[in-house]
């Protein structure tokens, strides 16, 4: 059985399309491409993925530090400090280490993401 010249296109179109779809799909589910965004005064800090369509993200922008819920149509601000450079420091291991910080800064949600995000060190 000889399939003719008609069916062959089209067979070959349709798979075409499905692997256009798989890639997109793969590309969307894995986050593949959504690097970091900069700006002249907008810089995202850090981003912690809590599901396929929402997440958590820290935001510097004009001496402020935001924290920012993202959901599929909807942008939460969940936590908005002012960005001191002298609490910030040069090297990552003068970092005030979590147990050294104020326990009202403890309990607050602010408080709790830093100590969650920065690396843990091993004795």
């Amino acid at each position: 059985m000889d399939m003719s010249p008609l069916l062959s296109a089209v067979l070959s179109f349709i798979f075409v399309l499905g692997l256009l779809l798989a890639t997109l799909w793969f590309v969307r589910t894995r986050g593949i491409g959504m690097g970091a965004m900069q700006g002249k005064n907008l810089r995202v800090v850090n981003s912690l993925r809590l599901g396929p369509k929402h997440r958590l993200d820290v935001v510097e922008y004009e001496g402020k530090r935001l924290l920012l819920g993202v959901a599929a149509n909807q942008i939460t601000l969940l936590d908005n400090e002012p960005l001191d450079s002298a609490s910030q420091p040069a090297n990552p291991d003068d970092a005030v280490e979590p147990a050294a910080t104020t326990q009202s800064a403890q309990g607050t949600f602010a408080g709790q993401l830093r100590r969650l995000m920065q690396p843990n060190k091993t004795p």
